[in-house]
């Protein structure tokens, strides 16, 4: 059966990509199929010719940019000495995760399936284009597809004779894991300090200091680190990977104990694989703690997806439970599961309480299945590197629910909870927005809230490394509730305004008795917009929520300068970027 053999590879900035991927390859373990699952990064790009069958799953962000783990692979593809028809021998996927409220929602994975096509690949189906938006999330489409997949695949490739379809897969869990009494050499307080990569740095904060008035119900953050020895562009982001709270740390061995599971803080583990398709991370290959997985690894905050439920109910010995666990991982029990534990914004923590007969059931490696790993979260640099800081602007997410205990951000609140003198370790990318070299060239900044943070690195890198004569136009709309209760960095803002470096509109949306919002401003200088963008040939820049206002402020432009076709036209040539989040 060795001719059977599926490859899958994927694509993936956050760890979700990389998440499907491995389910996918979970499941191919009931048709029997053999195969890696690997970032395209990681596979050797030049042995694709040899494939027979391969499925794709890479996320797109930014402005259409392709994951880092998938930038060697896709420029290989892109090569023009590559012959037409060189992968006629391929049978292929491509699932595509991304939001449609973004311009170019999924462009990477619909560029992706077109090069296949053009070197001769054979879809086996049509590209699938996961949204974010979607009330189901990924799952409305990955389901579907996956199942439309596997029939097409086994239609070319039928499960060899004397054998059938598996009821459960013979890989449900990734890895073997036992108590050890073997000890770590060291316990390291960052179970992460053997990773290097680069523009990694360790750094320590300076000062943390809140922005909006203490009244205000929003605790926004300006968190402010020494430079060190790493430097950045203004549009460039510092990734920062947090940690859980000690209160969810605390309650995680509460539930152990409470169940009767012989798991404390100090019990160490050690993990092995069970198939070289998929391999032991390095960063787990070492007899570890619980309590540093606890604390580093595990995101006990993540709102569990399908897949946990199908883990929970492999185990789980009370009837009830089980039927309903089984219900929520299945595809027909998509709702429910969005009603369970996407609305509410249900964590696993609360998931493990609800259900004490699957908790009850638990074992060590189904721990790496329920538990998704904590993710690095980037964030916009508000500071120019020739200002020797590195600053972040920092919304703490808190928010209510249908639940009794508030929704916490893990990340936010991890930052808002440092104070100075922490030492943690981070690193620099380069940022989606693409800044014109020549600095003569008009910006407009659309920035509302903490959408600021880029354009605070635009500004003070020209007002320190440019000077203000021989400095473009640059136009700031910035929007914020009250102008005393949370305009960030007025300050900053108030001296270049001064200086003449900066042209500042603000949008106070609660100043009056009608709502003003950065769009309102924007229609109201259409002659201000049609000789930057138009004469002068200028860009446009909108950072801040992806909910509704880039669209507003795509709709209000259009207005202003009397031409939407022309706007359209700055999107394609990327003269009108957006960086926006959820």
């Amino acid at each position: 059966m060795n001719h059977r053999r599926l490859t899958i590879l994927y694509g993936s900035q956050s760890g979700t990509a990389q998440d499907l991927a491995e389910q996918i390859w979970r499941d191919s373990k009931l048709y029997h199929l053999q195969g890696m699952v690997l970032a395209m990064d990681d596979y050797n790009v030049s042995n694709l010719i040899e494939e027979r069958f391969v499925v794709l799953v890479c996320s797109t962000y930014g402005q259409g940019e392709e994951p880092d783990n998938m930038k060697k692979f896709w420029k290989f593809l892109l090569r023009k000495s590559l012959p037409i028809g060189s992968l006629r021998g391929l049978h292929f996927g491509v699932l595509g995760l991304g939001d449609s409220r973004y311009p170019k929602f999924n462009y990477v994975a619909k560029r992706l399936h077109k090069r296949l096509v053009q070197l001769g690949g054979n879809a086996l189906l049509s590209v699938g284009l996961c949204d974010d938006q979607h009330d189901l999330g990924y799952g409305a489409v990955f389901m579907p597809w996956i199942k439309n997949f596997w029939s097409k695949l086994i239609d070319l490739c039928p499960i060899p004779d004397g054998f059938s379809k598996l009821a459960v897969s013979p890989r449900e869990y990734r890895w073997e894991v036992e108590k050890t009494s073997e000890q770590p050499k060291e316990i390291s307080v960052d179970m992460y300090d053997e990773i290097m990569f680069d523009n990694q740095f360790i750094t320590e904060v300076e000062a943390n200091t809140r922005t909006t008035a203490e009244d205000h119900f929003q605790d926004v953050r300006l968190i402010t680190f020494p430079k060190k020895h790493v430097t950045w562009k203004a549009g460039d982001v510092v990734y920062v990977r947090p940690e859980n709270s000690p209160e969810a740390v605390t309650r995680l061995f509460e539930l152990f104990l409470e169940h009767g599971l012989n798991w404390y803080k100090e019990t160490v583990i050690k993990i092995q694989e069970i198939d070289s398709e998929m391999p032991v991370p390095s960063i787990l290959n070492k007899p570890l703690p619980l309590s540093i997985l606890a604390q580093q690894y595990w995101d006990l905050s993540a709102i569990p997806r399908a897949r946990a439920f199908a883990v929970l109910a492999r185990t789980c010995s009370d009837d009830l439970e089980r039927e309903k666990l089984q219900d929520l991982s299945s595809y027909e029990g998509q709702e429910d599961l969005f009603s369970y534990a996407n609305r509410p914004r249900r964590s696993i923590l609360e998931v493990l309480q609800d259900f004490p007969h699957a908790c009850r059931s638990l074992n060590l490696p189904a721990l790496f299945e329920l538990f998704q790993p904590i993710k690095a979260r980037p964030f916009s640099i508000a500071s120019a590197a020739a200002s020797g800081k590195l600053k972040i602007l920092v919304a703490v997410i808190e928010y209510r629910t249908k639940l009794k205990q508030p929704r916490l951000g893990l990340c936010s609140n991890w930052l808002k909870g440092l104070q100075p003198g922490k030492q943690i370790r981070v690193w620099t990318r380069k940022g989606t927005f693409q800044l014109p070299v020549d600095t003569t060239t008009p910006i407009v900044m659309v920035g509302p809230g903490t959408g600021l943070a880029p354009f605070c690195a635009i500004l003070q890198e020209r007002e320190l490394l440019v000077n203000v004569r021989e400095s473009g136009p640059l136009v700031l709309f910035f929007g914020c509730r009250n102008s005393q209760a949370d305009f960030h960095c007025e300050q900053d803002l108030r001296r270049m305004e001064r200086s003449g470096l900066l042209v500042l509109h603000c949008a106070f949306s609660r100043d009056q008795q009608e709502k003003v919002y950065v769009q309102h401003l924007i229609r109201n200088h259409g002659d201000l917009m049609k000789k930057l963008l138009m004469e002068q040939n200028g860009i446009f820049l909108v950072s801040g929520s992806s909910k509704n206002m880039p669209e507003a402020v795509r709709e209000a432009l259009a207005e202003a300068i009397g031409n939407s076709l022309y706007v359209d036209e700055m999107l394609k040539n990327e003269r009108y970027q957006e960086e926006t989040w959820a």
